[in-house]
Protein backbone atom coordinates (compact mmCIF):
# COMPACT_ATOMS: atom_id res chain seq x y z
CA UNK A 1 0.00 0.00 0.00
CA UNK A 2 2.70 2.93 0.22
CA UNK A 3 2.50 3.98 -3.45
CA UNK A 4 -1.01 4.37 -2.50
CA UNK A 5 -0.36 6.30 0.80
CA UNK A 6 2.13 8.17 -0.72
CA UNK A 7 -0.11 9.18 -3.49
CA UNK A 8 -3.11 10.81 -0.30
CA UNK A 9 -2.66 14.47 -0.18
CA UNK A 10 -3.44 16.11 3.45
CA UNK A 11 -5.28 18.77 4.09
CA UNK A 12 -5.71 20.26 7.37
CA UNK A 13 -9.05 21.29 8.84
CA UNK A 14 -8.15 23.29 11.38
CA UNK A 15 -11.58 23.37 14.25
CA UNK A 16 -9.61 24.83 17.12
CA UNK A 17 -11.33 28.71 16.08
CA UNK A 18 -14.45 27.08 14.77
CA UNK A 19 -17.20 28.51 16.76
CA UNK A 20 -20.22 25.78 15.47
CA UNK A 21 -21.18 23.86 18.52
CA UNK A 22 -21.55 20.66 16.42
CA UNK A 23 -17.97 20.35 15.31
CA UNK A 24 -16.41 18.04 12.77
CA UNK A 25 -15.30 14.30 13.80
CA UNK A 26 -12.07 13.65 11.62
CA UNK A 27 -10.70 10.81 13.39
CA UNK A 28 -11.33 8.39 10.68
CA UNK A 29 -8.98 10.18 8.64
CA UNK A 30 -11.32 10.70 5.91
CA UNK A 31 -10.65 11.40 2.12
CA UNK A 32 -12.54 12.53 -0.80
CA UNK A 33 -12.17 10.87 -4.42
CA UNK A 34 -9.39 13.13 -5.44
CA UNK A 35 -7.16 11.68 -2.78
CA UNK A 36 -7.01 14.24 -0.08
CA UNK A 37 -7.36 13.50 3.21
CA UNK A 38 -8.51 15.53 5.80
CA UNK A 39 -6.50 15.86 9.48
CA UNK A 40 -7.75 17.52 12.66
CA UNK A 41 -4.66 18.46 14.44
CA UNK A 42 -6.01 18.03 17.89
CA UNK A 43 -7.98 14.59 16.57
CA UNK A 44 -4.80 13.51 15.66
CA UNK A 45 -3.01 14.27 19.01
CA UNK A 46 -5.13 11.70 20.40
CA UNK A 47 -3.92 8.55 17.73
CA UNK A 48 -1.57 6.67 18.37
CA UNK A 49 0.46 5.72 15.48
CA UNK A 50 -0.92 2.08 14.88
CA UNK A 51 -4.62 3.47 14.82
CA UNK A 52 -3.54 6.43 12.35
CA UNK A 53 -1.77 3.44 10.27
CA UNK A 54 -4.71 1.68 10.49
CA UNK A 55 -7.30 4.39 8.81
CA UNK A 56 -4.90 5.77 6.59
CA UNK A 57 -4.43 2.11 4.66
CA UNK A 58 -8.66 1.64 5.80
CA UNK A 59 -9.01 5.19 4.02
CA UNK A 60 -6.82 4.33 1.24
CA UNK A 61 -8.76 0.83 0.52
CA UNK A 62 -12.03 2.80 0.03
CA UNK A 63 -10.30 4.49 -3.26
CA UNK A 64 -9.15 1.70 -4.48
CA UNK A 65 -12.24 -0.40 -4.82
CA UNK A 66 -13.89 2.67 -5.53
CA UNK A 67 -16.75 2.72 -2.91
CA UNK A 68 -17.80 6.23 -3.94
CA UNK A 69 -18.74 5.10 -7.05
CA UNK A 70 -20.45 2.33 -5.82
CA UNK A 71 -22.74 4.02 -3.65
CA UNK A 72 -26.29 1.98 -3.91
CA UNK A 73 -28.37 5.36 -3.34
CA UNK A 74 -26.52 7.44 -5.84
CA UNK A 75 -30.14 9.83 -5.95
CA UNK A 76 -29.22 11.31 -2.48
CA UNK A 77 -28.52 14.76 -2.11
CA UNK A 78 -24.95 15.87 -0.77
CA UNK A 79 -25.16 17.64 3.01
CA UNK A 80 -24.41 21.03 2.89
CA UNK A 81 -24.19 21.94 6.34
CA UNK A 82 -23.07 19.15 8.13
CA UNK A 83 -21.16 16.13 8.65
CA UNK A 84 -22.69 13.02 7.89
CA UNK A 85 -24.47 11.98 11.39
CA UNK A 86 -26.50 15.21 10.46
CA UNK A 87 -27.25 13.57 6.81
CA UNK A 88 -29.17 10.28 5.94
CA UNK A 89 -29.29 7.22 7.03
CA UNK A 90 -28.34 5.50 3.39
CA UNK A 91 -24.91 7.20 4.32
CA UNK A 92 -24.12 5.88 7.17
CA UNK A 93 -25.30 2.60 6.45
CA UNK A 94 -23.55 2.55 2.98
CA UNK A 95 -20.39 3.64 5.79
CA UNK A 96 -20.83 0.68 7.55
CA UNK A 97 -21.22 -1.95 4.74
CA UNK A 98 -17.89 -0.44 3.05
CA UNK A 99 -15.90 -1.01 6.49
CA UNK A 100 -16.99 -4.38 6.65
CA UNK A 101 -15.63 -5.50 3.25
CA UNK A 102 -12.08 -3.63 4.03
CA UNK A 103 -11.58 -4.03 7.25
CA UNK A 104 -12.03 -8.27 7.37
CA UNK A 105 -9.04 -8.05 4.52
CA UNK A 106 -7.24 -5.51 6.89
CA UNK A 107 -7.24 -7.92 9.95
CA UNK A 108 -6.65 -10.73 8.02
CA UNK A 109 -3.76 -9.01 6.55
CA UNK A 110 -2.13 -8.88 10.30
CA UNK A 111 -3.23 -4.74 10.23
CA UNK A 112 -4.33 -4.09 13.90
CA UNK A 113 -7.87 -2.57 14.36
CA UNK A 114 -9.51 0.17 16.61
CA UNK A 115 -12.28 -0.94 18.15
CA UNK A 116 -13.91 2.09 16.21
CA UNK A 117 -13.60 0.33 13.32
CA UNK A 118 -16.18 -1.93 11.44
CA UNK A 119 -15.89 -5.84 10.79
CA UNK A 120 -18.74 -7.88 9.57
CA UNK A 121 -18.03 -10.04 12.82
CA UNK A 122 -19.45 -6.36 15.32
CA UNK A 123 -22.18 -6.76 12.56
CA UNK A 124 -23.05 -10.32 13.47
CA UNK A 125 -22.28 -11.01 9.52
CA UNK A 126 -20.12 -13.38 8.08
CA UNK A 127 -16.52 -12.32 6.63
CA UNK A 128 -15.88 -12.29 2.96
CA UNK A 129 -18.80 -10.19 1.34
CA UNK A 130 -18.79 -7.58 -0.44
CA UNK A 131 -20.42 -3.74 0.13
CA UNK A 132 -23.02 -4.60 -1.80
CA UNK A 133 -24.25 -7.24 0.08
CA UNK A 134 -23.69 -6.09 3.29
CA UNK A 135 -25.73 -3.63 2.24
CA UNK A 136 -28.52 -5.41 1.96
CA UNK A 137 -27.44 -7.55 4.94
CA UNK A 138 -27.55 -3.88 6.65
CA UNK A 139 -31.41 -3.52 4.89
CA UNK A 140 -30.64 -1.21 1.86
CA UNK A 141 -32.58 1.39 1.36
CA UNK A 142 -35.79 -0.51 1.42
CA UNK A 143 -35.64 -0.14 4.77
CA UNK A 144 -37.72 -3.60 5.16
CA UNK A 145 -35.00 -4.87 6.94
CA UNK A 146 -33.65 -3.98 10.47
CA UNK A 147 -30.35 -3.29 10.46
CA UNK A 148 -27.77 -5.48 12.63
CA UNK A 149 -26.77 -3.25 15.90
CA UNK A 150 -23.19 -1.91 15.35
CA UNK A 151 -20.79 -0.09 17.87
CA UNK A 152 -21.92 2.88 18.81
CA UNK A 153 -18.56 4.60 18.07
CA UNK A 154 -18.25 2.44 14.39
CA UNK A 155 -22.13 4.08 13.64
CA UNK A 156 -20.53 7.49 14.16
CA UNK A 157 -17.49 7.48 12.53
CA UNK A 158 -17.31 9.06 8.82
CA UNK A 159 -14.87 8.20 6.04
CA UNK A 160 -15.86 11.25 3.84
CA UNK A 161 -16.77 11.25 0.56
CA UNK A 162 -14.04 8.87 -0.89
CA UNK A 163 -16.28 6.16 0.66
CA UNK A 164 -19.96 7.40 -1.08
CA UNK A 165 -19.57 10.32 -3.20
CA UNK A 166 -21.29 12.60 -1.36
CA UNK A 167 -19.55 15.78 -0.79
CA UNK A 168 -18.64 16.92 3.01
CA UNK A 169 -18.67 20.34 4.60
CA UNK A 170 -14.85 20.14 5.27
CA UNK A 171 -13.74 19.04 1.39
CA UNK A 172 -11.37 21.32 0.11
CA UNK A 173 -11.87 23.26 -3.18
CA UNK A 174 -8.33 21.81 -4.81
CA UNK A 175 -7.14 19.76 -7.83
CA UNK A 176 -6.35 16.09 -6.73
CA UNK A 177 -5.18 13.01 -8.12
CA UNK A 178 -6.26 13.10 -11.70
CA UNK A 179 -8.02 9.79 -13.16
CA UNK A 180 -5.01 8.48 -15.44
CA UNK A 181 -2.74 9.32 -12.41
CA UNK A 182 -5.50 6.90 -10.44
CA UNK A 183 -5.33 4.29 -13.01
CA UNK A 184 -1.86 4.10 -13.17
CA UNK A 185 -1.94 3.68 -9.08
CA UNK A 186 -4.17 1.00 -8.83
CA UNK A 187 -2.35 -0.89 -11.33
CA UNK A 188 1.18 -0.57 -9.60
CA UNK A 189 -0.63 -1.27 -5.82
CA UNK A 190 -2.27 -4.37 -7.55
CA UNK A 191 1.04 -5.38 -9.20
CA UNK A 192 2.76 -5.02 -5.71
CA UNK A 193 0.10 -7.06 -4.41
CA UNK A 194 0.20 -9.79 -6.32
CA UNK A 195 4.31 -10.03 -5.91
CA UNK A 196 3.75 -10.32 -2.06
CA UNK A 197 1.39 -13.09 -2.38
CA UNK A 198 3.67 -14.91 -5.05
CA UNK A 199 7.00 -14.43 -2.54
CA UNK A 200 5.40 -14.78 1.23
CA UNK A 201 1.34 -16.06 0.07
CA UNK A 202 0.05 -14.11 3.33
CA UNK A 203 -2.19 -12.17 1.10
CA UNK A 204 -6.06 -11.88 1.89
CA UNK A 205 -8.26 -13.05 -0.34
CA UNK A 206 -10.37 -10.19 -0.70
CA UNK A 207 -7.09 -7.87 -1.91
CA UNK A 208 -6.11 -10.98 -3.97
CA UNK A 209 -9.41 -11.31 -6.68
CA UNK A 210 -9.05 -7.42 -6.18
CA UNK A 211 -5.16 -7.36 -8.04
CA UNK A 212 -6.62 -9.86 -10.20
CA UNK A 213 -9.68 -7.76 -11.58
CA UNK A 214 -7.26 -4.46 -11.77
CA UNK A 215 -4.27 -6.67 -13.68
CA UNK A 216 -6.70 -9.16 -15.59
CA UNK A 217 -10.07 -7.07 -16.34
CA UNK A 218 -12.99 -9.40 -16.64
CA UNK A 219 -14.29 -8.57 -20.64
CA UNK A 220 -18.14 -9.15 -22.12
CA UNK A 221 -17.88 -12.26 -23.98
CA UNK A 222 -21.03 -11.31 -25.65
CA UNK A 223 -18.95 -8.72 -27.09
CA UNK A 224 -15.65 -10.38 -27.64
CA UNK A 225 -17.65 -12.62 -29.45
CA UNK A 226 -19.40 -10.44 -31.64
CA UNK A 227 -16.62 -8.54 -32.30
CA UNK A 228 -14.66 -12.16 -33.59
CA UNK A 229 -17.90 -13.12 -35.56
CA UNK A 230 -17.69 -9.13 -37.17
CA UNK A 231 -14.37 -9.38 -38.38
CA UNK A 232 -14.40 -12.63 -39.73
CA UNK A 233 -17.48 -11.58 -41.90
CA UNK A 234 -15.88 -8.32 -42.85
CA UNK A 235 -12.28 -10.11 -43.70
CA UNK A 236 -14.34 -12.33 -45.85
CA UNK A 237 -17.00 -10.16 -47.16
CA UNK A 238 -14.23 -8.05 -48.34
CA UNK A 239 -13.27 -10.66 -51.17
CA UNK A 240 -14.14 -9.86 -54.51
CA UNK A 241 -13.18 -11.49 -57.70
CA UNK A 242 -14.15 -11.28 -61.24
CA UNK A 243 -17.68 -12.84 -62.39
CA UNK A 244 -18.90 -13.42 -66.15
CA UNK A 245 -22.41 -13.82 -64.58
CA UNK A 246 -23.47 -10.38 -64.81
CA UNK A 247 -20.81 -8.66 -68.05
CA UNK A 248 -19.00 -5.49 -67.14
CA UNK A 249 -20.92 -2.11 -68.47
CA UNK A 250 -17.68 -1.35 -70.04
CA UNK A 251 -18.15 -4.14 -72.50
CA UNK A 252 -19.94 -1.76 -74.82
CA UNK A 253 -16.62 -0.10 -75.85
CA UNK A 254 -14.37 -2.59 -76.55
CA UNK A 255 -16.58 -4.17 -79.59
CA UNK A 256 -17.01 -8.14 -79.32
CA UNK A 257 -14.77 -8.85 -75.74
CA UNK A 258 -17.22 -9.43 -73.10
CA UNK A 259 -15.77 -7.95 -69.87
CA UNK A 260 -16.26 -9.44 -66.66
CA UNK A 261 -17.84 -7.44 -63.38
CA UNK A 262 -16.39 -7.52 -59.91
CA UNK A 263 -18.76 -9.75 -57.56
CA UNK A 264 -19.03 -9.28 -53.88
CA UNK A 265 -20.23 -12.68 -52.45
CA UNK A 266 -22.51 -12.58 -49.16
CA UNK A 267 -20.37 -14.68 -46.39
CA UNK A 268 -21.85 -18.46 -45.85
CA UNK A 269 -21.51 -19.27 -41.79
CA UNK A 270 -21.65 -22.73 -40.53
CA UNK A 271 -21.48 -23.12 -36.69
CA UNK A 272 -20.69 -26.22 -34.99
CA UNK A 273 -22.48 -26.59 -31.61
CA UNK A 274 -20.72 -29.23 -28.94
CA UNK A 275 -24.17 -31.09 -27.55
CA UNK A 276 -21.91 -33.53 -25.65
CA UNK A 277 -22.89 -34.38 -22.14
CA UNK A 278 -20.46 -32.11 -20.47
CA UNK A 279 -21.69 -28.96 -21.74
CA UNK A 280 -24.22 -26.36 -20.53
CA UNK A 281 -27.44 -26.07 -22.73
CA UNK A 282 -28.00 -22.59 -21.58
CA UNK A 283 -24.99 -21.31 -21.87
CA UNK A 284 -25.24 -22.97 -25.11
CA UNK A 285 -28.48 -21.22 -26.16
CA UNK A 286 -27.44 -18.20 -25.08
CA UNK A 287 -24.16 -18.28 -27.45
CA UNK A 288 -26.35 -19.51 -30.12
CA UNK A 289 -28.63 -16.59 -29.48
CA UNK A 290 -25.77 -13.84 -29.86
CA UNK A 291 -24.50 -15.23 -32.78
CA UNK A 292 -27.53 -15.78 -34.52
CA UNK A 293 -27.84 -11.85 -33.71
CA UNK A 294 -24.72 -10.75 -35.07
CA UNK A 295 -25.02 -12.66 -38.19
CA UNK A 296 -28.59 -10.87 -38.98
CA UNK A 297 -27.54 -7.60 -38.05
CA UNK A 298 -24.38 -8.00 -40.56
CA UNK A 299 -27.15 -9.36 -43.23
CA UNK A 300 -26.10 -12.93 -43.51
CA UNK A 301 -29.65 -14.69 -43.93
CA UNK A 302 -30.78 -18.26 -43.12
CA UNK A 303 -29.74 -19.30 -46.64
CA UNK A 304 -26.08 -18.70 -45.51
CA UNK A 305 -26.31 -20.15 -42.06
CA UNK A 306 -25.56 -23.69 -41.52
CA UNK A 307 -25.92 -25.48 -38.03
CA UNK A 308 -24.00 -28.58 -37.54
CA UNK A 309 -24.67 -30.19 -33.91
CA UNK A 310 -21.75 -32.45 -32.96
CA UNK A 311 -21.12 -35.59 -29.51
CA UNK A 312 -18.41 -37.82 -30.43
CA UNK A 313 -20.21 -37.82 -34.25
CA UNK A 314 -21.26 -34.83 -36.85
CA UNK A 315 -25.20 -34.70 -37.42
CA UNK A 316 -26.45 -33.43 -40.72
CA UNK A 317 -26.48 -29.27 -41.10
CA UNK A 318 -29.61 -27.95 -40.28
CA UNK A 319 -30.88 -24.50 -41.92
CA UNK A 320 -33.38 -22.48 -39.33
CA UNK A 321 -35.35 -19.61 -38.88
CA UNK A 322 -34.02 -18.28 -35.72
CA UNK A 323 -31.60 -19.45 -33.66
CA UNK A 324 -34.27 -21.23 -30.86
CA UNK A 325 -35.31 -23.27 -33.56
CA UNK A 326 -32.20 -24.84 -33.40
CA UNK A 327 -33.05 -28.71 -32.44
CA UNK A 328 -29.83 -29.53 -30.30
CA UNK A 329 -29.29 -33.64 -31.17
CA UNK A 330 -26.83 -35.67 -29.55
CA UNK A 331 -25.56 -35.91 -25.74
CA UNK A 332 -22.44 -38.50 -26.03
CA UNK A 333 -18.70 -37.68 -26.00
CA UNK A 334 -17.01 -35.03 -27.73
CA UNK A 335 -15.05 -34.71 -31.11
CA UNK A 336 -15.40 -31.30 -32.68
CA UNK A 337 -12.88 -32.39 -35.29
CA UNK A 338 -16.10 -34.34 -36.84
CA UNK A 339 -18.39 -31.15 -36.59
CA UNK A 340 -14.95 -29.31 -38.21
CA UNK A 341 -15.21 -31.99 -40.60
CA UNK A 342 -18.85 -31.79 -41.46
CA UNK A 343 -19.39 -28.14 -42.00
CA UNK A 344 -16.42 -27.88 -44.30
CA UNK A 345 -18.21 -30.34 -46.53
CA UNK A 346 -21.24 -28.11 -46.81
CA UNK A 347 -22.01 -26.88 -50.15
CA UNK A 348 -21.54 -24.01 -50.70
CA UNK A 349 -18.75 -24.50 -48.78
CA UNK A 350 -18.56 -22.33 -45.92
CA UNK A 351 -16.11 -19.48 -45.31
CA UNK A 352 -16.77 -18.60 -42.01
CA UNK A 353 -17.20 -21.97 -38.78
CA UNK A 354 -18.18 -20.56 -35.76
CA UNK A 355 -17.43 -23.56 -32.92
CA UNK A 356 -19.14 -23.46 -29.36
CA UNK A 357 -17.68 -25.91 -27.09
CA UNK A 358 -16.37 -27.12 -23.57
CA UNK A 359 -13.07 -27.53 -25.26
CA UNK A 360 -12.47 -30.49 -24.06
CA UNK A 361 -11.98 -32.53 -27.16
CA UNK A 362 -9.62 -33.50 -29.88
CA UNK A 363 -8.71 -31.00 -32.23
CA UNK A 364 -7.64 -31.54 -36.01
CA UNK A 365 -3.59 -30.55 -36.20
CA UNK A 366 -4.52 -28.52 -39.03
CA UNK A 367 -7.75 -26.06 -39.85
CA UNK A 368 -10.36 -26.69 -42.49
CA UNK A 369 -8.28 -25.45 -45.93
CA UNK A 370 -9.39 -21.87 -46.53
CA UNK A 371 -11.94 -21.62 -43.68
CA UNK A 372 -12.02 -18.78 -40.78
CA UNK A 373 -12.30 -20.85 -37.59
CA UNK A 374 -13.67 -18.60 -34.07
CA UNK A 375 -14.33 -20.90 -31.03
CA UNK A 376 -16.21 -20.11 -27.79
CA UNK A 377 -14.89 -21.53 -25.29
CA UNK A 378 -17.62 -22.12 -22.40
CA UNK A 379 -15.41 -23.99 -20.11
CA UNK A 380 -11.81 -22.42 -19.32
CA UNK A 381 -10.09 -25.72 -18.30
CA UNK A 382 -10.69 -26.97 -21.94
CA UNK A 383 -8.58 -26.28 -25.15
CA UNK A 384 -8.37 -24.30 -28.40
CA UNK A 385 -6.22 -24.95 -30.98
CA UNK A 386 -3.35 -22.35 -31.81
CA UNK A 387 -5.02 -21.89 -35.44
CA UNK A 388 -8.39 -20.62 -34.33
CA UNK A 389 -9.46 -17.72 -32.93
CA UNK A 390 -10.44 -18.46 -29.05
CA UNK A 391 -12.73 -16.13 -27.23
CA UNK A 392 -13.77 -17.48 -23.41
CA UNK A 393 -17.81 -17.30 -22.93
CA UNK A 394 -19.54 -17.62 -19.48
CA UNK A 395 -20.05 -15.74 -16.36
CA UNK A 396 -16.67 -15.24 -15.80
CA UNK A 397 -15.26 -15.36 -19.17
CA UNK A 398 -12.00 -13.56 -19.25
CA UNK A 399 -9.91 -12.32 -22.29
Amino acid sequence: MASALLALDPVVVDQSEDPRSQRFDLRALPVDQAWHVYLDPEAIVGLDVPTMGFWLIHQVSHLLRHHGDRFPAQDLMAPSDGPLSASSEDQRRWNMAADAEINDDLVAGGAGRPEAAVTPHSLGLPDGRTAEEYWDDLGGSDGKKEAPAAPDEASRSDCGSGCDGKGRPWDADQPGLGETSRKLLERDVARQIKERERRYGNTSAGWQRWAEDILEPTVSWQQLLAAAVRRGVADIAGRVDFSYRKPSRRSSVVGDVILPSLRQPLPKVAMVLDTSGSTDDQMLAQSLAEVGGVLRGLGVGRRHLNIVCCDAMAFEAQKVMQARDVELLGGGGTDMGAGLAKAADIRPRPDLIVVLTDGHTPWPATPPRGIRVVVGLMDPAGSVPEWARAIPIGAAGAA
